[in-house]
Formats: C-alpha cells, structure tokens, sequence
C-alpha cells in the first residue's frame, strides 16, 4: 500500500511477468444466495487493487507470509473476488494445506467458471486429497468446453486410472487419437499397460499389432507381444515373438533377457542361464539391469550353482564397467559370502577409488580390516575417512580401536574422546566408546580415568559381562576395593558362565583376598573351559598352588606358563627359586 515509483514500476513489471492474473474485482458483492447486490465504492475498489499488488509483489519476493496478508485483506473489501481466492489457494495449497486450499480455489472457480487456470488448480487441490472421481469430473468438463486441447485427454485419462475407471481411460485415449488423425506410440503403449492390468488380452494385443505394423522393424514391439503372450499363457507363440526379435536384433539385450525369463518359466535352467550370459555380453545393457539381475540370483539362494553364476555375471559387469563402483560393491558383497575377506576389501578399495563419497563404502571396508585383524591398514584407512566424514562417530571408533591393538595408546584415547562427542541416539556405540576408554587409560595408568569410564558404560549397561570382568580385573590387579571387585566378578560369571578368562578373574579377585582354596577352584574350572592355553591362567594357578601348599605342582604350571610364550622376571625367577614372588 506504501507508493512510491519504483514500487511502482517494479509492480508493473510483475504484471508483465505473470499473464496468468487476471484482474477481476468485481463492482458488485452477492449477498448469500439472495439477489441483492451492493455496490463497492471507488475508494474501496481502489483499495483493493492497492492491496492486491502488494500481494503480488511480496509472492514474487518470496514472502508468502506477507503475501497471504495482503490477499486476506483483499478478500475482507472482496470475498468473492476469484484472482485474490486464487491467490490464497495457491499459497495453501504450497504450505501444504489441501483442504484449505480446494475452499479458495472453489469460489475461485465459481466467480470465473471460463478460467481454465482456476480449473486445473481446483483438479491439482482434488487430486492432493486423493478424491480422483471429482478430478475426473472437472476434467471431462474441461474436455468439453475445450475439445480441441489435447493436453486435457491426457489429464482425464490419467485421472480416470487413478480413479480406477480403466477402460473409460482407454476411450478416452481412443478420442484422443481421433482428435489426433494418427496413431501415437505413446497412447498406444498406455492403453496397452491399461489393457493389460484390466486383463482385456485380445484388445491389447491388436493394439501391440497396430504397433508392429507400423514398424516391423522395432523389437520393443515384438517383445511386448511375447510378454502378452506369456500372461495369456500362449508360451509356444510368446518363445515365437522372442525368436523373431532376435532374428532382427540379435544384439539387443533386452531379447535375451525376455528369453531368460521364458526358459526360467519353463524351468529350463541352463538355457535361462545362458540367456543372461548372452545380455551380459552385450555393451548396450545397462548398469542397473545387471545389478538388478544379480542381486536376483544372489540374495535369495543357497544354491551354490546360482552362487557361481552370479559370481560369473559380475566379472562380466566389471570387465564392462570397470569404473562403476557399485560393480566393485556387489562383487565384493559376493566374495565376503564366500569367506574370501582379502579380496572383499580389495574390491571395496577400487570401489571407494572410483567414489571415496558413500560412506556404506567406507564402513564395509572398515569392517573387513577389522575381521583380517589388519589393524595398521584400520588406523590408516578409518584416519582418511574421518578425514571425509568428521562428524562420524563410528569411523573414530574404528580408529580408536586400531590404535590400541597397536598400542598407540595417546592416539587411541585422542580417537575414542573425540568421537564421544558426535554420538547421536546410539546407546551402543556410546557404551563401546566409554568401555575401550576404561581399558586404555588403565593401560596408560590412568586408573581413576579407567574406573570413571568403565562406570559410564555400566550406567548405559549394567549388564556388560566384558565390562563387569574388566573394571573387576583390574581393581583386583591394583588390590582395590576388592568387594565391589568381586560382586562385579560373580555378576560376569552368571552372565556368561563357562568363560575361562571371567573364572580366572573370579579366582585371581579370591587369592587377592586371602581366600586361596576358593581361588584354586575357580581357577581349576579356568583351566577345564580353555585356559589351559592361557599363560595368565597357568601362571595364576601355580600361584594359587603355592599358596596352598603345593610348591612342586605350582613349578610345574609356572614352566608350563613360560613354554606357552609368558615371559617375565619374576616368572623367570620363580621358576629358578621355586619360590612365589609378589609385586
């Protein structure tokens, strides 16, 4: 409302710009459905225009806000005026407000019935409300006061599929032709999925015929014969469509493929098979057809000869496509399922050569050098991605982890610290970050940073067996509070009996206790459950023997200890004195 001239003449260019307005306060107002009418005062009218283009220019600006404003103000001098009603449906209708929007674009309709603009947004607003038989119907209005536009036969009849009115879509495209003079590929492939879908075989097929005569020529055509055919169960005829179109093509993929699926019907394997060899040896067939067609064979079976062609299809696809890194992905997906881990993750590495931007690539990858146990190519490889995916907590995880297996402990607690801060909405990886922070800094003899961390991922869960052995371990190692130490202890063991290295943690938090018989017997079922092969858990046991009397047997598991790889000075002089020595 504020003037100026170059608000002005910004306006005017607005105008110019939008031929879709049409202008139209009226110079009189209806009053409900009476016959009366009022008259608008010039003032009032010049009001309105005023305010309208106010509308216009804050719409144009980007400000529907402000823009709804002035139309509503508008409406206040107007309500029946159809460009402002227009213009607040319009505004409804991209804030998402369907129902509103279809009240405006209502009166809009009915204060300018001729305007085909207001018509196709009523239908718009319709059609957002899924009510497809009144689209339909403002269509086929539409249709009559405009015979001659094309554009709206199309529109019915897509309406009318939504509506689920098929075959009146299929006259509808049938007028269309008519009004066309011609055959339309298009149409013609539209009724065809239509008559098909309605199960009319016999009209589908003259219309595919319509097509083929047209163009012998163009195998697409002879092929979705042969598809009609194989829905009507005409198989001979179908394999005969199939033929012929290799005969004309022999070099188009998409022949073989349809003969792929007829011998599969017909549970002819090795021909199906030999099919898709024949696809896949044609350059023209594109990437994601081969996806598609392996992910098929491979993703729900155990057949080991599915397994082998589908291995044999992807070589075909990356011999073809050796930059596409998706190709890369599926073989490597393959190979892990076939145990082969190396030559997975180097698979992944081309793939993340060719695209280092999906992170999936980057996690698969990472994963593998966790199962190869390759933790200097983990630390490595986690370090770049980190270097693409900042915010990423899982890749400091990984590279947390692969620090502390390479005893790069200052790095393994800079990793773990930092990639706390970025977990969102994932108790277990905040668990699994707070659990190797109690391990590392107890490596790094930051006992109380240890326990503080160990208790954060007890918080999170309190029944982490690996966590409740751990903090146990080393409070006892430390000989502190070897009561809590011990509830830990027992709670670990009823959470996962039968695990040596948890018996030989209850045992050792015993003998640091004084309670030495309690300690042998836990540790004898150490041994029994594997811990024979432990060089901690034989060592222990010698030490729990001696302090119950049994100096020779306690030589013997010390020796035993040190054949099995331990190595220390105090096992060494244990061994030499036959005498138990003590930190």
């Amino acid at each position: 409302m504020n003037g100026g001239g170059k608000k002005l003449n910004y306006v005017g260019i607005i105008l110019l710009w939008m031929p879709m307005i049409f202008f139209s306060c009226s110079t009189y107002k209806k009053s409900g459905s009476s016959a009366s009418v009022k008259k608008v005062s010039q003032p009032e009218e010049d009001k309105f225009k005023a305010l309208y283009y106010d509308g216009l220019e804050q719409k144009v600006m980007g400000n529907p806000a402000e823009a709804m404003s002035f139309f509503r103000l508008c409406l206040a001098i107007e309500p029946s005026d159809p460009a402002a009603n227009f213009e607040v449906s319009e505004l409804l209708g991209a804030n998402k407000m369907p129902d509103s929007s279809l009240v405006y674009i209502g009166r809009a309709v009915s204060g300018d019935p001729g305007n085909i603009w207001y018509r196709y947004f009523y239908a718009q607003n319709l059609q957002e409300l899924g009510r497809y038989k009144d689209v339909v119907k403002v269509y086929q209005d539409l249709v009559k006061a405009h015979p001659d536009n094309t554009d709206l036969y199309y529109k019915l009849a897509l309406a009318q599929i939504q509506a689920g009115q098929y075959k009146e879509s299929v006259e509808t495209y049938n007028s269309l032709e008519k009004k066309m003079g011609s055959q339309d590929e298009d149409i013609s492939m539209n009724k065809i999925e239509i008559l098909e879908k309605v199960k009319e075989y016999t009209k589908a097929e003259e219309e595919i015929q319509k097509l083929i005569k047209s163009d012998s020529a163009v195998p697409q055509y002879h092929d979705m014969l042969g598809n009609l055919y194989e829905l009507e169960g005409k198989r001979e005829k179908a394999f005969y469509e199939y033929k012929k179109v290799e005969e004309i093509h022999p070099h188009d993929p998409m022949v073989h493929l349809s003969l792929a699926d007829y011998y599969k019907n017909r549970n002819q394997d090795k021909e199906a098979y030999e099919e898709l060899e024949k696809a896949f040896d044609e350059p023209s067939l594109d990437i994601d057809t081969k996806i598609r067609i392996i992910y098929g064979l491979s993703t729900f079976t155990n057949s080991d000869s599915i397994f082998t062609q589908a291995m044999t299809l992807t070589k075909k696809m990356i011999a073809a496509n050796p930059s596409e890194p998706r190709a890369h992905v599926i073989y490597a997906e393959l190979l892990k399922r076939n145990n082969s881990l190396e030559p997975a993750r180097n698979q992944y590495r081309v793939a993340i050569s060719e695209d280092s931007s999906k992170y999936s690539y980057w996690n698969n990858l990472l994963d593998l050098e966790g199962q190869l146990n390759d933790n200097k190519d983990l630390e490595k490889e986690s370090r770049e991605a980190i270097g693409l995916f900042p915010t990423n907590a899982q890749l400091y995880y990984y590279n947390g982890f692969a620090n502390m297996q390479l005893k790069n402990f200052d790095d393994a607690l800079g990793a773990f610290k930092s990639g706390i801060s970025y977990v969102l909405n994932d108790s277990t990886l905040l668990e699994l970050f707070y659990e190797n922070l109690g391990d590392v800094n107890y490596y790094v003899r930051r006992f109380s940073a240890s326990d503080s961390a160990y208790e954060q991922a007890l918080k999170i869960n309190p029944n982490n067996d690996g966590v409740l052995n751990n903090y146990s371990y080393y409070l006892s190692v430390r000989d502190t509070n070897l009561a809590m130490a011990e509830k830990m202890s027992k709670k670990a063991n009823q959470l996962a009996p039968n695990k040596n290295v948890y018996e030989d943690t209850y045992a050792w938090i015993l003998y640091m206790s004084g309670r030495y018989p309690e300690a042998k017997e836990w540790e004898y079922k150490s041994l029994m459950a594997g811990g024979d092969k432990d060089v901690t858990v034989l060592e222990h046991y010698g030490d729990i023997l001696f302090k119950v009397g049994d100096k020779d047997l306690a030589v013997e598991y010390w020796i035993k200890a040190k054949e099995k790889g331990a190595a220390s000075e105090l096992l060494e002089k244990k061994i030499k004195n036959k005498q138990l020595y003590e930190k």
